[in-house]
């Protein structure tokens, strides 16, 4: 038999629905209980923290120092955020009520920064960072 469940928003990964009366009848008996167990698929980028999200952006070390903008990717579509000069490696940026929806709330989107630095620099790049080394930045 195929029957239509509700899945209620927020629902964890390992968490039971009870159908209460639509389980098997034992012989001259009252139908049971169905109990599904829920299984939720990963996403590749974001992470799930209970009702917050977590992914990962890597950003240029000249955004890092100066700030930017980049675009994310939420659960409602793409996101523009502003990058604070100074930001740090691993520091995160918050996006609120853009995580799990449950009942009237939401959780938070949280952007965890990684400064990806270069592998090799021009000789121009590396000249201005000599400079910029030699002002004790």
């Amino acid at each position: 038999e195929e029957i239509a469940i509700k899945v209620p928003s927020g629902i964890q990964n390992g968490e039971v629905i009870r159908l209460t009366g639509r389980g098997e009848a034992m012989p001259h008996g009252q139908p049971g209980d169905l109990y599904i167990k829920v299984s939720v698929e990963a996403h590749r980028t974001i992470l799930r923290d209970g009702v917050n999200l977590i992914t990962k952006l890597p950003i240029k070390v000249t955004d890092a120092l100066l700030g930017g903008s980049y675009k994310v990717i939420t659960l409602d579509g793409v996101v523009e955020i502003k990058i604070p000069a100074g930001i740090t490696h691993g520091e995160f940026l918050r996006l609120k009520n853009k995580g799990v929806p449950i009942d009237n709330h939401r959780g938070d989107f949280l952007v965890k920064i990684e400064i990806i630095t270069p592998k090799s620099l021009s000789r121009k790049a590396k000249k201005i960072i000599e400079d910029l080394r030699a002002e004790g930045l």
